[in-house]
């Protein structure tokens, strides 16, 4: 299973991300200047304010991969500074922006909040995950993932969403996250 790199993996329990309370407003400041109907452009063949076009690329082999940010081409490209692809291309997203991306799209990439929640596209069956447990990071967000193991000084914890694997540094959570690790890799 793939291991996201810890500059992905800025999770808390917020409530559920609102594309048009959430996302629209982000993708408006940072992306409509040259992905938009409005502005008359479509580069790269994307379009962030024709809700119709959007939803287009929302599919397990779009741009947006519910459920999977780590599949997510508009992820990646947004989240990762050093893509080749990086965009916007002379700015970055703020962390919280990111964030938010993320877990608009890890609970499905709905557009409205009525719209039916699609199904990740990978994953283990829910019998397969380890219990859930909460997990606070050392600037005091909440992380609600299982515990897989202890590799030197990563925990290996397993999202419940996508039931993908992340790697995330020890000395990122705080104390009592530290020795809850330590206990969850006791025989």
């Amino acid at each position: 299973m793939k291991t996201l790199p810890a500059f992905l993996f800025l999770l808390s329990v917020a409530s559920a991300a609102d594309f048009k309370k959430d996302i629209q407003p982000i993708l408006a400041k940072h992306c409509y200047e040259c992905h938009s109907e409005k502005a008359g452009k479509k580069k790269a063949g994307y379009v962030f304010d024709d809700l119709e076009t959007l939803k287009l690329d929302i599919n397990p082999k779009g741009a947006i991969v519910p459920g999977n940010p780590a599949e997510s081409h508009l992820f990646v490209v947004v989240a990762d500074a050093n893509h080749e692809a990086h965009m916007p291309p002379k700015d970055n997203l703020s962390s919280a922006e990111i964030e938010k991306m993320r877990e608009w799209i890890t609970e499905g990439a709905a557009l409205t909040a009525d719209a039916p929640k699609m199904k990740p596209t990978v994953g283990a069956p829910k019998k397969d995950l380890p219990p859930i447990m909460s997990w606070v990071n050392f600037e005091g967000k909440k992380i609600k993932a299982g515990f897989v193991r202890l590799e030197g000084d990563t925990v290996i914890l397993r999202m419940p969403a996508t039931a993908q694997e992340v790697a995330y540094p020890m000395d990122k959570l705080d104390a009592a996250s530290q020795q809850q690790a330590r206990e969850s890799a006791e025989p």
